[in-house]
């Protein structure tokens, strides 16, 4: 019986080839990648990057471990929670003191809760500068939530302090971000709520409802003193006005007299006699009109006294 064949050399090398050649175009297949309307991608060969802002569709690179293609979506604005996370809200549970709580400028203790809404500027560095830039950004801003509300008291943290709050978390966050060169860029830091912790709720409100009243008294003894203010005011001026024109018509009269005593005086010494009859004259003619007057006829003791009005 005869033993069979083995197939010839060329054969087994042409198999062979066919293989390779499969495979090489199986790896070359696997190049091929597509970037969504809402990304770019940042291609990467042996580890070196290559083109950092690859466009939206389908495109070829060589694939791993010549080349690598990394994603990143760059126009949808993502957000990061400060004082909590999402993952406890979705579940109900209440979160951690130690990322909720915060110490005021006064050594007060506040619940705050904050959410940063930011961007990828940079695909490069927010893909290759750090693992987890997402996590860097949250640590970050706690950071600046921490040195800003340790500057401010707690009164004004639960009122009007809350846009300044904001204001200056934002100014400081983004420059700290662009030095660590992370790639990301805020876009607003919105503050959710600002509270007292829940064990001393009650006495915060009792703290605000005092100050409530303190306005109001304020308030009503602001307006109390607006309607008396303008009477006052008007009543002093009206006396004022009343004594300048007293003291005027005072002054006319004591000049008038002065000038008229002057005159009497200098024609008193002209002729002494002369003025002296004429005063006495007059002084009688305005003094008997108002006195009542007895005539007693001299000759006759027995006329009775006759009034002469």
């Amino acid at each position: 019986m005869s033993t069979p064949t083995k197939p010839p050399r060329r054969r087994r090398v042409r198999w062979l080839a066919a293989v390779v050649a499969l495979a090489v175009v199986a790896y070359l297949a696997t190049g091929f990648y597509t970037v969504a309307p809402t990304s770019v991608a940042v291609v990467s060969r042996f580890g070196a990057v290559v083109d950092p802002a690859v466009p939206p569709g389908v495109h070829w690179s060589w694939p791993r471990p010549i080349g690598g293609v990394a994603i990143a979506e760059v126009t949808r604005s993502l957000t990061v929670p400060v004082g909590f996370r999402f993952a406890d809200e979705l579940r109900g549970i209440a979160p951690s003191p130690s990322l909720s709580r915060w110490l005021t400028g006064d050594t007060n203790i506040i619940q705050l809760r904050a959410k940063v809404n930011y961007r990828i500027a940079d695909p490069v560095r927010y893909l290759f500068a750090s693992e987890q830039p997402d996590e860097v950004l949250r640590f970050a801003a706690g950071s600046a939530f921490t040195e800003e509300a340790s500057a401010l008291p707690v009164d004004e943290l639960l009122t009007s302090g809350r846009l300044a709050l904001i204001e200056r978390v934002r100014a400081r966050l983004q420059p700290q971000l662009d030095a660590w060169g992370i790639g990301l860029q805020v876009m607003t830091v919105n503050l959710e709520s600002v509270e007292p912790p829940g064990n001393v709720v009650a006495s915060f409100q009792d703290v605000q409802n005092a100050r409530a009243d303190r306005e109001r008294l304020i308030s009503e003894a602001q307006a109390y003193a607006n309607s008396l203010l303008p009477v006052a005011r008007g009543e002093a001026e009206r006396k004022l006005s009343a004594a300048l024109a007293d003291k005027t018509k005072r002054i006319n009269s004591a000049q008038g007299e002065a000038e008229r005593f002057a005159k009497l005086a200098a024609e008193h010494r002209r002729s002494p006699a002369l003025l002296e009859q004429r005063l006495y004259l007059e002084t009688v003619e305005r003094v008997l009109p108002r006195v009542r007057r007895y005539v007693l006829d001299p000759g006759d003791a027995e006329v009775p006294l006759r009034i002469v009005e």
